[in-house]
């Protein structure tokens, strides 16, 4: 689930489960809010069952690298917000390096195709 569609689920809700179809439905069809905490701040976002899981790790996470924060940070008081920015910047650094690190490892497997391909074009003109 994306925050799209995570905050489209919560406009349309008002704050009530979604309701579901009287056929059979897949678990990835179902949704219900789940109140989650972020910096002290209560949240209620609707999300698909079988994805609450998910969420509230999510919700973990970030709060756990808020305490780290506050840690870390000694001599000011920041606010939940600019605790959420900190947080924010770290999280887009750790994307862009996991970006990086995909992009280097298709090049890689891409080298290596080109490699098997060349060796197997070698290996058929000696036959």
């Amino acid at each position: 689930m994306n925050l799209e569609d995570a905050l489209n689920n919560r406009n349309h809700s008002n704050n009530k489960p979604a309701q579901t179809a009287t056929a059979p439905s897949r678990s990835s069809d179902e949704y219900r809010p789940v109140d989650i905490s972020i910096a002290g701040t209560p949240h209620r976002v609707v999300c698909p069952v079988n994805e609450v899981a998910n969420l509230e790790a999510g919700a973990d996470y970030i709060n756990q690298k808020i305490r780290d924060l506050r840690r870390e940070i000694k001599n000011k008081n920041p606010s939940n917000e600019e605790f959420l920015v900190l947080v924010s910047l770290e999280l887009y650094d750790q994307v862009r390096a996991l970006q990086a690190q995909v992009s280097a490892a298709t090049e890689e497997r891409r080298q290596i195709h080109a490699l098997i391909e060349k060796i197997n074009r070698d290996a058929r003109t000696m036959l």
